[in-house]
């Protein structure tokens, strides 16, 4: 069933076509919640709660914007939020931050047969978290919007409220930031 048509549904009360919309989107939504978060239990939280604020403000939705684009801004604000609120920096938790969804698939991971690769794998990894951690939360938000959950540039600036070209720039300085970071494993 087209998307519009199920978003319709939904904006007139009918809570299957909204389930639909749900199932569509939970696991890309909990995925932006993990990535701010870093605690898959924040993020379920988070990501529920960013369905029952979309639930209620269903009938705000203009059918000209992209409905991923909302839900994202929806999810990226109450997990910037929660992560406020909790009075603390946001750090990737684990590896799971670089696959999509928190997916463990041992390939991604870089499991192997050799104990030496499979160390400097992981080694590499926990460079990468570092250096995720270390960017200020502005460019870490639109860094894993764009490389992780490969939005465009037009819907990270309507997500994070920016125009375009505020987004490319910060996009921009977290990869130079990440470079510079990543120095030593070149």
């Amino acid at each position: 069933m087209d998307e519009s048509v199920i978003i319709a549904r939904a904006q007139t009360g009918d809570p299957r076509a909204f389930e639909l919309l749900v199932r569509r989107y939970q696991q890309s939504i909990y995925a932006v919640a993990l990535q701010i978060l870093s605690d898959p239990d924040e993020a379920e939280d988070t990501a529920q709660n960013a369905f029952v604020a979309a639930w209620r403000r269903l009938p705000e939705f203009r059918s000209d914007a992209k409905f991923s684009t909302w839900l994202y801004r929806i999810v990226t604000n109450q997990a910037l939020n929660q992560a406020r609120t909790r009075s603390r920096r946001a750090t990737p938790a684990d590896d799971e931050i670089l696959q999509t969804g928190g997916r463990h698939d041992w390939v991604s991971t870089g499991a192997t047969t050799d104990p030496e690769a499979h160390a400097q794998h992981l080694a590499l990894i926990a460079a990468v978290n570092a250096a995720l951690a270390a960017l200020p939360e502005d460019l870490r938000v639109r860094w894993l919007l764009r490389e992780i959950q490969e939005c465009p540039y037009q819907d990270i600036a309507d997500i994070t409220n920016v125009s375009l070209d505020t987004a490319r720039g910060r996009i921009y300085r977290a990869r130079l930031q990440l470079a510079e970071a990543m120095k030593s494993w070149r």
